[in-house]
């Protein structure tokens, strides 16, 4: 998986490209509230790790939110959304799964543009599974995989039961001018446990 698929769909952990607007949306309040009571710091009740373990995290996860810095109109709506699931069903039942073998299958959905199409248009996309492993020090999950003979070694912060991925700065699809456009943007990827 190269690192742009690994930015955007963050499906898992994969591929997204400059809006600016001051429209920004509010965090979850659910998500807000775990991270309160779960990191050090926040005034909640945290700890090193708050009380997570290698089986407590074991199962399957969805991804609930693809957040991003830079706001889009994918859904041509009128109205921008920091979250993509608002603008697109592209990330529609993105699954991350681990297991209790330490090993992980993750499915890669997203977006993309459609450069064959004139004009270009907005396409939904479905790689390959990705499969690798995990290791879990304090509240930090990291997975380990190989894709075109690289290996990438991407990090989650459990936060209750959610995995949260950062990517300070990836690529997103977004519009300008009525024209799919590639922007640069920080990505939050939230997967919440099923």
């Amino acid at each position: 998986m190269n690192k742009q698929i690994t930015s955007q769909i963050l499906v898992f952990i994969f591929s997204i490209f400059l809006l600016v607007s001051c429209d920004n949306e509010p965090l979850d309040p659910v998500l807000a509230a775990q991270i309160s009571t779960t990191i050090p710091g926040s005034g909640g009740t945290g700890g090193s790790g708050g009380g997570v373990t290698p089986t407590s995290i074991v199962g399957t996860y969805i991804l609930t939110a693809f957040n991003t810095s830079v706001p889009t109109d994918l859904n041509g709506d009128g109205t921008n959304s920091t979250n993509q699931m608002n603008e697109t069903t592209c990330f529609n039942n993105s699954l991350f799964t681990l297991n209790s073998n330490n090993t992980f299958i993750a499915n890669s959905k997203g977006i993309d543009i459609d450069i064959t199409a004139t004009p270009n248009t907005l396409t939904c996309f479905t790689d390959p599974d990705t499969t690798g492993t995990w290791s879990l020090s304090g509240n930090i999950l990291t997975t380990t995989y190989v894709e075109s003979g690289v290996t990438y070694n991407d990090q989650f912060t459990v936060v209750g039961n959610t995995l949260v991925y950062n990517e300070p700065s990836g690529q997103i699809v977004g519009m300008a001018s009525g024209n799919p456009v590639y922007l640069t943007s920080s990505i939050a990827l939230v997967y919440s446990k099923q």
